[in-house]
Formats: C-alpha cells, structure tokens, sequence
C-alpha cells in the first residue's frame, strides 16, 4: 500500500476561549444548568458504559444541550476557515466543546451558555476542502455499476473527522491495489486523507436471536425505533433493511403471542437505512423507549448532538448500550449495498438489533440501527474494546423530513 495516503494527524492546541470559573464555583454552577437524570438505569448504562460518574454527569449534559448552539455562533465568527467542532472528555472527566479553526481567529471572549467550556484549536484544513474531498469519494462509489465494475472489497467506510482534521477511510487489513486505484479515480485529496485498518465487515444487523421486537416479511427479526406519525397515522420509524412496502410485520411478544402489527409504508436501502411501519388499528404507538430492564426512556426531542457527546441504543440483542458519537456523515460500504450520511458510535450492538432507537441522555431522538462492524460469535461486538467498535445509524431527522413524518414526544 503506498505510503503516501497515510497521513499523521497534525492540530495544535489553542488558548480556551475563557477562563473556567473555580471548580468548586463550576462544579455548583453546573449542577444548577443542566437538567438531571431520574431514571437510574440511564444514570447506571453511562457510569457502566462510558465511566462517567454521577459529579461528572451535570457539566457533560450542559455542554452536550448548548453545543449546537455554541457551534453555530462560532461558526459565524470564523466563516470559510472554521473546521468543525466536537465534545471532548479530558482525562479528568470533565467535558468540553472543542472547535477548530483552520485560520488565525479566536471566538469571542464575550460569556454564551458555555463561557468557561469551550476550547479553540488550530488545525491545517477548512471543513469545507474536508467535506469535498469525501464528496469526491461518495461520486466516485455512486457512479460505479454492478456487472461493469469489480465489486469494491476492502474499503468499509469513510467520513470526515474533525478532530485529526482528516478524511479518514477505514480498510481491510488485506486491501488490495484497488483501493488505491479507487481513491486515485476518484480525485479525492489524498494530503488530507488518513487510511486506517478495521476488522470485520460493514453487515446490517437484521437477524434476531433470543426476544425479538418484530417479525419481517421473510421471518427474520429488526427492532421498531421511534414512533412517529404521518398526518394522523401512527407508526415507528426503523431500518429499511428490514422491508420493503408493503410487506407485513408481525410481533411476537410474551403474554399475546404472534400478532400482526402492521406494513412498510415506506423504505430506503441502500443509499440510507429507513423505514416507516404504518401500525395497525390495534396498536397505539407511545413516545417512549423500552430499556430492557422493565423501564422506559421519553422521547422528548430530535435536536442533533455533536460529535463526541454522549447516546444511547436499545435493541433486544444486546439490551441498552451506551457509548459515544464517534463519526457523522459516513460513508459505509456494506457488500449488498452502500449507505451514504450515516453517524455512528462506539456503543455495542449485534443481529437482531437493526431497526432499533438511538437517544442522548437529554431525551434527544438521534438515529435508527443499522449495522455493525466486527460480530462475535455470540452475535454482537460487545467484546470488543470500545476504540475498535463501530455501529451506525441513520440520523433521525433526514428521516422524519423525506418520509413526512412527525416524531412522537412525550
């Protein structure tokens, strides 16, 4: 493999935008900002999953609620030369909102809902070359056809990340030259590119093993997400690996058995993973999320969280994980097709659990299940280490805008 597409990740460190108040000062002002968590297996998932304490807890929700605000106005002070932003975890525990500049700008000093928590860093390239460059490689896949092109193995997926302020492609450790060919095709800008290895293949998680959350058409089993409605029609929103319309949907849950709970009224796959089941007159759908441990998560939101912030899945594989947004517009080239724009986190998920709902500890509806990477064999990649992990979803709300739908709150 040339050595020239391996790119280091180069950033330094700038001044923070303001000084933070003393601890025990911010410590108090935190607690009294941020909202907090009641529901103790939410509060039990993060301190399994991402080692974050209940002190902890308070400034991490109050950086992740004000970050996109905070981005947004920054963004506007830096223009063509802001480079992407993200919530970051010091050694400490303590969380803040880094934003990166790839000109000699500061953000104002002047105190916003996160004076004392943000952090500016330098870095070499604007989001915008970033963002074309793997547009380049998106075209490049759309444009390759089925039957003309040798199939694309050993390339798994891309995305820009903002913090090595790189493109960074993710391959088989086996790759061969058609990687490079593909990248050199494609016009991609290799100076900011950054090759890293993953184990294991892009697959949807589809097939259930153990209590499933619905039946497919072919007798498989996929996880509904989000309940939404479309003009008065309920439904859940889920992965559109899991059907296609209008193919029926049965549920099998204990105490009633095999019932039919209704039909695909609308999927896309590949290209994105999503789905809307339009319920039957049976079924009344409820804007909540079932933690797999006799409790239930509300849903009180769709407002997008930023890279680095923390989310949580469910799914009846694996129950409810946590774990942290690791990537957003993701390219994931999965064998059976390519999925464009998806996000994804280091949260552990296994078959059976596609379909299923992604939600931040603020009630903030994320995304829809749809794959993995790297499945053991008990079915899931909860025994790898959380810097090996991937699992992806499509964001929520392309969703809710392309199908017509409105998210239920509760």
């Amino acid at each position: 493999m040339p050595q020239s597409l391996v790119r280091a990740s180069l950033f330094s460190i700038a001044c923070l935008i303001a000084l933070a108040a003393p601890a025990a000062n911010a410590a108090e002002a935190d607690a009294r900002a941020a909202p907090t968590l009641a529901d103790p297996v939410l509060t039990n998932a993060l301190s399994r999953d991402l080692d974050i304490s209940p002190a902890q807890l308070p400034r991490l929700l109050r950086v992740q609620r004000h970050a996109g605000a905070e981005e947004a106005r920054i963004r506007r002070e830096f223009g063509e030369d802001f480079a992407g932003s993200w919530i970051e975890r010091a050694p400490d525990g303590v969380s803040r909102l880094v934003v990166a500049t790839s000109g000699r700008q500061r953000a104002s000093v002047s105190c916003s809902e996160l004076c004392g928590s943000v952090e500016v860093r330098q870095v070499r390239y604007r989001w915008s070359r970033l963002q074309a460059s793997k547009q380049r490689l998106d075209e490049a896949l759309k444009s390759r056809r089925i039957g003309i092109h040798k199939p694309l193995r050993g390339i798994h997926t891309w995305h820009v990340d903002p913090v090595s302020n790189r493109v960074v492609v993710r391959i088989a450790r086996d790759a061969g030259p058609e990687l490079a060919d593909f990248i050199a095709a494609s016009g991609a800008d290799i100076d900011a590119m950054r090759l890293e290895y993953m184990d294991g293949v892009p697959q949807p998680t589809n097939w259930i093993y153990g209590g499933i959350s619905y039946i497919t058409a072919s007798g498989g089993g996929c996880t509904s997400g989000f309940a939404a409605y479309k003009a008065a029609a309920p439904g859940v929103v889920t992965a559109g690996h899991c059907g296609t319309a209008p193919d029926r949907i049965d549920v099998d849950w204990s105490g009633i058995g095999r019932t039919y709970f209704g039909v695909f009224e609308n999927s896309r796959f590949p290209g994105a993973d999503r789905g809307w089941i339009r319920s039957s007159a049976s079924y009344a759908v409820s804007a909540q999320i079932y933690d797999w441990n006799g409790g239930y998560i509300a849903v009180k939101g769709s407002a997008e969280a930023p890279i680095g912030a923390t989310v949580c899945r469910a799914g009846p594989k694996t129950a409810y994980r946590c774990g942290q947004i690791t990537a957003k517009q993701v390219t994931v080239n999965y064998p059976i097709g390519a999925l464009y724009n998806m996000s994804e986190g280091n949260n552990c998920s296994g078959l059976g659990d596609s379909g299923g709902p992604w939600i931040d500890p603020l009630g903030q509806a994320q995304g829809i299940q749809s794959g993995n990477s790297g499945v053991s064999s008990a079915g899931h990649n909860c025994d790898m280490p959380a810097s090996q992990r991937r699992s992806w979803f499509d964001p929520i709300n392309p969703i809710l805008s392309e199908f017509g739908l409105v998210l239920a709150v509760g």
